[in-house]
C-alpha cells in the first residue's frame, strides 16, 4: 500500500499541514453548514415576499419555496452536510 492511498481525501480528513491552534475541522464544517442553512433559508423568504409584492411569479414552485422558507434550519444544516459531505 503506498503513501497515497492512506490518505482519505474527504473534506473533513485531516489536512497534509495541520497545527494544533487550528480549529477542530468538525466545528468548522458545522459552522459552515449552519450558515449556508441561514443564508438558503433567507432567500427562500425573500423569494416569498417579492412574490407578494408582485416583483416575481413562482407559480407552481410556490409550495416547495413556502416549505423551504418554514423548514428549520437544523434540518437545512444536515441536508447540506450530507450534500457536500457525502
Amino acid at each position: 500500500m503506498n503513501s497515497s492511498s492512506k490518505h482519505d481525501k474527504s473534506p473533513s480528513a485531516m489536512p497534509e499541514f495541520y497545527m494544533p491552534a487550528m480549529w477542530p475541522l468538525d466545528l468548522q464544517c458545522a459552522i459552515v453548514d449552519w450558515v449556508g442553512a441561514w443564508f438558503w433559508r433567507r432567500r427562500m423568504r425573500r423569494l416569498l415576499v417579492q412574490d407578494v409584492q408582485g416583483q416575481i411569479r413562482l407559480g407552481s414552485a410556490r409550495g416547495v419555496v413556502e416549505q423551504g422558507a418554514a423548514e428549520p434550519l437544523r434540518l437545512i444544516a444536515q441536508r447540506r452536510a450530507r450534500w457536500l459531505r457525502p
